[in-house]
């Protein structure tokens, strides 16, 4: 078999490499890739594994979350508990999360968190259950194969094949001989037994000939050395996990819909069974779910199609292996609808024929980091990041301030760089070895792309009790949210870029020292993504509350980020810099050293003039000079990045951030060391303000840079006519190894074009500096400061008085709790007379117009907490009330008399905030209406028959449950000239879903006005202070409207 062509000897007289390129080591040295050959493994694809993974314990969490809000015997007390410690503590919309609160709702929040993580953990469970059962399924239905065919010859051939890839003992694969109608070979395998590879009975009595025999063996070979043919086996059945994980939930929340929402009080209706439209936008997230999990699984699948035949074709069949392939492509029987054979292709989890022939005889043209993964990882990553947030904060409910953040942030980071890193310093590997641009700008779009749709999708389209990093109400917002989401990430894939440049050829086959660059890179790229994911859950806050954000970006961020921002150039520098005199003199001259030290000059020297000569004197002045001095310092760094970027050679961006983390650091280390001259500070805090602010400052502006520079196209090269040299001799099988290139030309990739000339570099620093020198420290950057920040005051007690009508504050979730359908507004007991409290002036009394009369209805919102919100008026609905005897009561009848009199009305709605299920809620509705002549007392006495023939009646206005009203009687309240009340206890449901409330129905006259006020809570008991102030509120508003 045809060994790879070693590269030809070095040229003695060769010119040296002109200054900035990089020269890819000869063979032999620490940095060069060893020969590659048949040894070397398929390269394996963790990184779909890890997101496969993820995207499961996404479902897994979300569908937990469904069960547990469709749950009512779940939910109910978890709503009502949340109610209660709202009230308790005070809790408002300026104020959502008073102390007490949070030791307070730890419990409930806890079981919530108990659900999700079983439900992740039946995922898993069913994940595993697939690994066991697929392959059993597989044998079991091969078992009818077991000796019908022996072709000895083909088993001696098979032995050979894997004593060439070294696979002995428990590696050692099996080999089984298949009549029809298997047509295809493959390899399956069970947990703790030896794999099995299965060949058509054609293909083995085709043992003699190498060219159709061995191709097929060393590709399922290829499987067996990748080390994950169980792991695939598990991977074939996964689309179908997600089915069952949301059926529970959805069966659960249809059942209790039906029970709760009968009468259309509850969230519209877009089926007669009573199904709601956001069980519709849960069911269409989690099927969003489902269908990534199903797209990564055939992705993963295709590409180990793919590495196998490279593997193959490293083994001297790379002619035969094309042969086979585009034999089979003339086999193929055309598609007859093309649009769907191209809708189906995503999902097709074997290459077609025709791509694998391309992939061998192009493999320069790799798909690692490609617009596919990109758009994977960028997705998963937003999905996995909501789930641990919500998981982490309900947890742990006490941490909810750090714990979700730091979560979100590190699960974040670990899938994107797990997900790209390993495949961008692979093509980062073939491009340097290939002579060829590595091309990053598919990886950042796809990135950005999946990150802001699944973003936008996560915010728009939420499940029950979702509400974690990514829900911002209203479009603009999510849109702005998404788009700084993407920014991020592909901030941080710019990052991962240059880190991979300067990885190329540090993989362990290359040697423990080496392998170990590998990892401390690796480790170095998660803490910068990490920081970079870190103000995704504070983001919310800044059209909120800017200012919170912006102190929590200068003095919270840089304290705990500052490591990493340092450990990013630092390795730059250890493993870019050569070493030597020789070496020293070439770096010392470059044009990046004189830019540094220009522009180190310039900024930092300012900086300094400018505190030496104006001196604050205030406290909030050295604040703000400080900040002013660490922007300034930043700034200077970004400078020097953009002067020097997109110089020649491939490691040219990692080049410019070491440059560009080195003149913020000695920038800031001057700053540090005139304060320590000055003897104002010189202590270790001081040094991390100077130097590690600015640096972490400068690792999100280098971020954003990075991305928008490796958009830039790169320089074509010609590479098949480097190739073709006569005096570098091709390989055999023309492929490029997935890890090293050695039998390439070590020819430097082509250098792209820089932003500026040389001769342009220092005057554009110097100029650019002292600009922004100018404007930080003289006018200010608007909006930069940030005061320092000042412990929040709050009660840690229930404050007096706060405990009335206070709800909670909390996102959208599966349902509104159920009020009385067409309201009951009628009332009970003896109507009131006599002199009143309030209202019984002639103004009161008197003809309102249309706007005074909506003043009135508005008047109730003095009385109510901050956080309520007001509530739409909702159209009638025909409601079917019985008995009969009932329907005046329910249906205010009794006030028909006053319509043809009426000369102005209004109505006003007010509630809790939505909560995260509608099962614990307040409402006050209000209603001024003004007659040509006094309300008279009969309407009061018909109100008083009709009460009196009325004791319980049940309203529904479609298929479901009723909604059960008992009539009680209570006093009148003291206020207007008469008034009168009725009760009424509801109910919905039975058992565990079983719903109670209360509904209060008070009306009162003054003269010609007729005030009617309904207030309904759910579950807990009516809060009569609530009442009395509500009524209050309106009647005193005719005082003064």
């Amino acid at each position: 078999m045809t060994r790879p062509a070693s590269p030809p000897p070095e040229d003695p007289d060769a010119p040296p490499p002109p200054e900035g390129h990089d020269t890819p080591p000869p063979p032999g040295s620490p940095d060069a890739p060893p020969p590659e050959g048949r040894d070397a493994p398929p390269y394996r694809l963790g990184w779909l594994y890890l997101l496969v993974v993820a995207a499961l314990v996404a479902v897994g969490s979300r569908a937990g979350d469904l069960l547990f809000f469709a749950n009512r015997s779940w939910s109910r007390p978890w709503a009502v508990a949340l109610t209660e410690c709202d009230l308790a503590f005070g809790a408002s919309a300026a104020n959502p999360t008073p102390p007490g609160l949070i030791d307070c709702m730890a419990g409930p929040a806890r079981e919530r968190a108990l659900v999700m993580l079983g439900a992740v953990g039946a995922v898993l469970a069913g994940a595993a259950l697939l690994l066991l059962l697929v392959p059993a399924v597989d044998q079991w239905r091969l078992r009818r194969h077991q000796g019908r065919f022996a072709v000895p010859g083909a088993v001696d051939r098979f032995d050979a094949l894997c004593d060439d890839n070294g696979l002995i003992g428990r590696d050692r694969p099996r080999l089984l001989i298949a009549g029809p109608p298997v047509r295809q070979a493959f390899t399956t395998g069970v947990v703790g037994r030896r794999p099995l590879v299965v060949l058509p009975a054609k293909v083995a009595v085709a043992y003699r000939d190498p060219a159709r025999f061995d191709p097929v063996v060393q590709h399922e070979l290829a499987h067996v050395r990748a080390r994950d043919v169980t792991w695939v086996a598990a991977v074939r059945g996964l689309v179908w996990l997600p089915v069952p994980a949301v059926a529970v939930g959805v069966l659960v929340e249809v059942a209790s819909n039906r029970l709760m929402f009968p009468l259309g009080d509850g969230p519209p209706q877009v089926a007669p069974g009573g199904t709601t439209v956001i069980l519709g936008g849960s069911l269409l997230t989690v099927s969003l779910l489902a269908g990534l999990v199903a797209l990564l699984s055939a992705s993963l699948l295709r590409m180990r199609e793919r590495e196998a035949d490279r593997h193959a074709a490293r083994a001297g069949q790379s002619d035969a292996l094309t042969a086979l392939l585009s034999e089979a492509a003339t086999r193929t029987v055309p598609a007859g609808n093309r649009v769907i054979a191209a809708l189906r292709r995503p999902l097709a989890r074997h290459p077609r024929p025709l791509d694998r022939v391309r992939s061998l005889r192009h493999p320069d043209r790799r798909r690692d980091g490609e617009l596919g993964q990109g758009l994977a990882v960028g997705a998963v990553t937003v999905v996995a990041m909501g789930s641990a947030s919500n998981l982490a904060r309900e947890l742990h409910y006490a941490a909810q301030g750090w714990l979700p953040t730091a979560v979100a942030a590190w699960v974040g980071a670990a899938l994107l760089v797990g997900g790209l890193l390993p495949s961008l310093v692979r093509r980062a590997e073939s491009a340097r070895w290939a002579g060829v641009p590595a091309g990053w700008r598919r990886s950042i779009v796809g990135t950005a792309t999946g990150l802001f749709v699944a973003a936008f999708g996560t915010a728009r389209l939420p499940l029950p009790g979702a509400d974690g990093l990514f829900l911002t109400p209203g479009m603009t917002d999510s849109l702005l949210l998404a788009a700084a989401t993407a920014t991020l990430g592909a901030g941080a894939v710019g990052l991962c870029v240059a880190l991979a440049t300067v990885l190329a050829g540090t993989g362990p086959s290359a040697g423990p020292a080496q392998g170990g660059w590998r990892l401390a890179g690796y480790l170095v790229a998660l803490a910068a993504t990490a920081v970079l994911l870190w103000p995704l859950p504070v983001l919310a806050a800044v059209l909120a509350d800017p200012v919170t954000f912006r102190a929590w970006l200068v003095y919270a961020l840089p304290k705990t980020a500052w490591p990493a921002a340092l450990a990013l150039p630092a390795l730059i520098a250890v493993r870019s810099l050569a070493t030597g005199p020789v070496a020293l003199r070439r770096a010392v001259r470059s044009i990046e050293a004189r830019v540094v030290a220009l522009a180190v000059l310039v900024g930092g020297t300012g900086a300094v003039l400018r505190t030496q000569l104006d001196p604050p004197a205030t406290l909030d002045e050295a604040l703000r000079t400080a900040q002013a001095r660490w922007l300034l310092c930043a700034l200077t760094g970004w400078v020097v990045l953009l002067v020097t970027a997109t110089g020649p050679g491939p490691r040219a961006l990692a080049r410019s951030l070491l440059a560009a983390g080195s003149a913020t650091g000695l920038a800031g280390f001057l700053q540090y060391a005139h304060s320590a001259a000055t003897g104002r500070a010189a202590d270790a805090l001081a040094l991390r303000l100077a130097v590690g602010t600015p640096l972490v400052w400068l690792l999100f502006l280098a971020a954003f840079t990075s991305a928008v520079l490796l958009l830039r196209p790169g320089r074509a090269a010609q590479p098949d006519r480097v190739r073709d040299r006569p005096d570098r001799p091709t390989p055999p099988d023309r492929l490029a190894p997935p890890d090293r290139l050695p039998d390439l030309p070590h020819r430097p990739a082509p250098p792209g074009r820089p932003l500026l000339p040389g001769r342009l570099a220092l005057p554009a620093t110097g100029l650019l500096t002292v600009l922004l020198a100018g404007v930080v420290l003289g006018p200010g950057v608007p909006g930069s400061y940030a005061p320092a920040p000042l412990p929040a005051a709050g009660p840690s007690v229930p404050p007096a008085g706060s405990g009335n009508a206070t709800a909670p504050p909390a996102s959208p979730a599966p349902g509104v709790a159920p009020t009385a359908p067409g309201g009951p507004a009628a009332t009970t007991e003896p109507t009131r007379t006599g002199p009143p409290a309030s209202g019984a002036s002639a103004e009161a009394g008197r003809l309102l117009s249309a706007a005074e009369a909506r003043v009135v209805a508005q008047g109730v919102r003095s009385a109510l907490p901050k956080s309520w919100v007001a509530k739409e008026t909702e159209p009638d609905t025909e409601t079917r009330i019985e008995p009969a005897a009932c329907r005046p009561l329910a249906r205010d009848a009794y006030l028909d008399v006053l319509k043809p009199g009426e000369r102005a009305a209004a109505e006003a709605g007010y509630s809790t905030p939505p909560s995260r299920v509608g099962i614990a809620s307040t409402t006050v509705n209000v209603t001024v209406a003004s007659y040509a002549d006094p309300v008279p007392g009969s309407v009061f006495a018909a109100a008083d028959a009709a009460r009196a023939a009325c004791r319980r009646f049940t309203g529904s206005n479609g298929g479901g449950s009723p909604v059960r009203f008992t009539v009680h009687a209570r006093p009148a309240p003291a206020v207007g000239e008469q008034s009168w009340r009725v009760d009424y206890a509801l109910s919905v449901g039975s058992g565990a879903n079983l719903i109670t409330g209360s509904t209060a129905f008070v009306m009162v006259r003054v003269g010609h006005n007729l005030v009617t006020l309904s207030v309904t809570r759910v579950p807990q008991p009516l809060d009569e202070r609530l009442v009395a102030d509500a009524l209050a509120a309106v009647v005193r508003a005719l005082d003064r409207p």
